[in-house]
């Protein structure tokens, strides 16, 4: 009896089977006589598989409950596209980035250029776009609205504290780095924040990571007299070792050139300042610099052209990189015993001067005559945005026209400065230490004024070592002590 049973049940499920039918448009559709309650998916993608003709999903389950039985009725009843559409939106929605590949009208697989393709091999499968603002927004000071997302390294934390969190200049794509000899690649959404790759170095507790060139490669350094480059679309790690200065003995410390700039190269800190710069097409040091006493922080202007140093001597040294490679002015910053950090804006307006006491003065460049956009706010203008290159006066003197006297400051850090960044459209500084606990600033540079609703004393910021903004601006990472990328998502931007 039992192997009866069986049988008929063998044959049932056949039967079943042969009443599924292919439809013209593509889709796998049902007798209209079934009364099986199963509905067939196979809507047509751009990858063919023979096993998508019997992909078959239940309505009906015998385990179940007899209070739910209802509830399965009222599902089987709805139309099957419904139920297909409604599969496809809730994707849509978990996962937006899966519609670079799809099906166009004609039935053609459209795919979004050669240049995407490219870009997904260079980050390990990573869907990433290029999403730089062409118009900025005004930003208002006081308040910030911001909202905390998931952890960006939350599928692999370090167990380190991150010395460096950095986002490409030009995708999604974030870089951690710390003592934990590990470099991480993750691809930022707000949701799952994949990890793409990671790269260990066994011989190099990372002390300073981040792109360099157009990006395509990664630098990291410690204190070693070598440095790692590691090409992302060839996956290949190449160990480089300078000849330098025998008084040089430890490259933790470098900045580079912006993207873009027509000679890219590095400067490392060294001692008694010593500052040898290194070229990223040869991988040779090509010059050395030297400025009073000993070189605490440097940055590149947005061009490439100019080096700007400091120390503890309170002085700003503009270096011209063109031809002689020599200092061709001075710059004594207000107040300050020691300059422990220096950020220029991406417009090349504002130069942001940190100090050892938790000050920091704003200098404005005259170079720049006019900004793009202004707004008038509490019945003064504020100046801020891309300014207009047309009407751009020239630096005769061979360096940026900064004035002597600062345009404003701020005073709300009481450690050192240790590390300033300006996001995409120079609106926003962000200044941090790591010296206290929850030490973050973020600036509002048009007034040189913080904004008073965020962080607040309930952000779980902890030791602050590393900051970054995405290029659009909509994200914000923090990366503190306990290896954690806090992520944050300003609403002002555009993601």
């Amino acid at each position: 009896m039992a192997s009866r049973q069986h049988g008929l049940r063998l044959q049932s499920l056949g039967e079943s089977r042969q009443r599924v039918t292919p439809s013209r448009d593509g889709l796998e559709t049902a007798n209209a006589s079934s009364s099986s309650g199963d509905v067939v998916i196979g809507a047509r993608t751009a990858w063919d598989d023979s096993d998508d003709a019997n992909a078959r999903f239940g309505l009906q389950d015998s385990m179940r409950p007899s209070w739910l039985c209802s509830s399965i009725e009222v599902q089987e009843r709805k139309d099957r596209m419904e139920i297909i559409r409604s599969v496809r939106s809730q994707r849509i929605r978990t996962n937006n980035r899966a519609n670079w590949a799809r099906i166009s009208a004609t039935g053609d697989v459209e795919v979004a250029g050669n240049e995407k393709i490219q870009q997904l091999s260079r980050t390990g499968g990573a869907m990433v776009e290029d999403s730089s603002p062409e118009h900025s927004k005004v930003i208002r000071r006081g308040m910030l609205e911001a909202t905390r997302l998931q952890d960006a390294n939350v599928m692999e934390p370090s167990s380190s504290a991150l010395r460096t969190v950095e986002f490409h200049q030009h995708r999604t794509l974030l870089l951690t780095a710390g003592l934990d000899k590990k470099i991480r690649l993750f691809d930022i959404d707000g949701g799952n924040n994949r990890h793409v790759q990671s790269v260990f170095l066994e011989d190099l507790p990372i002390y300073k990571s981040g792109f360099c060139g157009d990006g395509s490669k990664i630098l990291a350094a410690g204190r070693r007299r070598f440095i790692y480059s590691y090409d992302m679309c060839h996956g290949s790690v190449e160990r480089v070792s300078p000849i330098l200065n025998d008084e040089i003995r430890s490259l933790e410390h470098f900045v580079g050139t912006p993207p873009g700039a027509a000679n890219p190269m590095l400067a490392f800190l060294g001692t008694d300042g010593n500052i040898p710069l290194l070229s990223l097409k040869s991988m040779c040091c090509i010059a050395t610099v030297k400025m009073n006493g000993s070189a605490r922080t440097a940055t590149f202007s947005p061009d490439g052209l100019q080096l700007m140093t400091a120390g503890k001597d309170g002085i700003v040294y503009f270096w011209d990189l063109r031809h002689h490679k020599r200092c061709v002015h001075k710059l004594v910053d207000e107040g300050s015993v020691a300059i422990t950090s220096l950020a220029t804006s991406a417009c090349d307006r504002y130069l942001a001067v940190g100090s050892d006491c938790g000050a920091v003065n704003f200098y404005e460049n005259a170079g720049t005559k006019k900004p793009s956009m202004r707004v008038k706010q509490d019945g003064n203008y504020l100046n801020f945005g891309k300014p207009d290159w047309s009407e751009r006066k020239e630096c005769t003197g061979m360096h940026r026209a900064f004035g002597t006297q600062p345009t404003g400051s701020i005073l709300n850090l009481t450690t050192e400065v240790n590390e300033m960044n300006f996001n995409a459209d120079s609106q926003i500084l962000a200044v941090s230490s790591h010296l206290k606990r929850d030490s973050l600033r973020l600036v509002h540079v048009p007034s040189c004024t913080v904004f008073s609703d965020w962080p607040s004393s309930k952000t779980p910021l902890q030791y602050v070592w590393s900051t970054a903004f995405s290029s659009s601006g909509g994200y914000f990472a923090v990366g503190n002590a306990r290896g954690r990328a806090l992520l944050y998502r300003i609403h002002a931007y555009d993601v």
